[in-house]
């Protein structure tokens, strides 16, 4: 799974990384730690919009929910969606083949059970350049007050062997996108090229480092 990321680099490496502006430069909050729990407003770049970086909350609130109790409760749910079962599930599947988005970051952190510890690892890549996961999007409209939510949700896939070792209960990881497949995922329209999208990220090209957390 995919719940703690780091993207703590500044709006200009941003822009230059990924060939994208931000729409609101003024809302981007860098984090070396930003937890989904906390609902954070991060920056993707979405399928609808491929020259903008985008601001939009964690935890995806489908179009078709009614209520805030309703989108209150199911954002809690959609922090990431598994990579297998996307077209099965009625928060995804209406998405899968128009909302795509990039998810922009520079390292997340999964835990590795030993026994009754949790030992937190943070995981990059081999370059330390920024990157992306792959990620659904949507908007979301209030209809009390007409406020429109954008959220997305983080693509996972099955552990690749590095992987496995650190997360080694639930052996999940974020689909990570090398450059040539962030423009497939951006092109709804390319489907038969999205073959293979999902397989785990070369273990070869990451990093990971334990964490002194106390």
């Amino acid at each position: 799974m995919c719940y703690t990321i780091k993207i703590d680099l500044t709006r200009e490496e941003l822009e230059r990384r990924f060939g994208a502006r931000f729409n609101d430069p003024s809302g981007y909050q860098p984090g070396n730690r930003i937890s989904a729990f906390s609902l954070p407003v991060l920056p993707v770049i979405t399928s609808d919009r491929p020259e903008d970086i985008s601001l939009f909350y964690w935890g995806l609130i489908p179009y078709w929910i009614k209520d805030p109790d309703g989108a209150q409760n199911i954002r809690m749910k959609t922090f990431n969606a598994r990579s297998e079962s996307l077209s099965e599930k009625p928060s995804y599947r209406s998405l899968l083949n128009r909302k795509h988005c990039l998810v922009l970051t520079n390292g997340f952190y999964e835990w590795h059970t030993a026994g009754r510890e949790k030992i937190p690892y943070y995981i990059g890549l081999r370059d330390r350049q920024a990157f992306a996961l792959a990620g659904l999007f949507d908007r979301w409209t209030n209809r009390d007050t007409g406020e429109v939510i954008p959220t997305f949700t983080v693509i996972t896939t099955r552990a690749n062997p590095m992987m496995e070792e650190i997360h080694n209960i639930k052996k999940r990881m974020p689909v990570i996108l090398s450059p040539e497949n962030e423009k497939l995922w951006l092109d709804t329209g390319a489907k038969e090229a999205l073959e293979g999208i999902f397989e785990p990220f070369p273990e070869s090209l990451m990093v990971a480092a334990q964490m002194d957390w106390k």
